[in-house]
């Protein structure tokens, strides 16, 4: 969702110009995660996806939050393969505990609201999102048991 939210950031492309090839969890650990993705980027114009942060909460709990690390360039009328590296911060080591057992018991109790930037040409865009299920966003990329497994998605 980070990705695919931050990728419709300027008027001038929407998702529909960006199609999810692959998807593989290279790193997963309490300190973040590193997922190499093939993306289509359909539109004439390099998109370049310049920070992002999702908060996750389990019921009004706060959980954590997920960060990018660094900037994602996707460049225009091409399939690009980028390793999104993201950081992670827990609310308390329980916190950290208490994500894992959720996440893959009961996704449907988290919840994520966070923003991502997007700039085209001289264009940047922050998008918002606010209370979303994790579950639409695990079902973008797999089922929440290959994130800990490292399965390609």
């Amino acid at each position: 969702m980070l990705i695919a939210g931050l990728m419709s950031a300027c008027n001038i492309i929407s998702l529909r110009d960006f199609e999810l090839k692959s998807a593989e969890v290279v790193r997963f650990d309490m300190s973040g995660a590193e997922v190499t993705m093939t993306i289509r980027n359909k539109s004439l114009f390099k998109v370049t996806i310049a920070d992002g942060v999702l908060k996750a909460y389990d019921g009004e709990n706060p959980i954590g939050e997920i960060y990018m690390q660094e900037p994602v360039v996707l460049p225009g009328r091409k399939t690009t393969t980028v390793t999104l590296k993201v950081g992670l911060r827990f609310a308390s080591p329980m916190a950290a505990l208490r994500a894992l057992g959720t996440l893959t018991k009961s996704p449907e109790r988290l919840t994520i609201s966070g923003y991502g930037e997007g700039k085209v040409l001289w264009f940047s865009k922050k998008i918002s999102h606010e209370n979303v299920p994790i579950s639409k966003f695990i079902s973008i990329f797999g089922a929440p048991s290959d994130y800990l497994s490292g399965k390609t998605l």
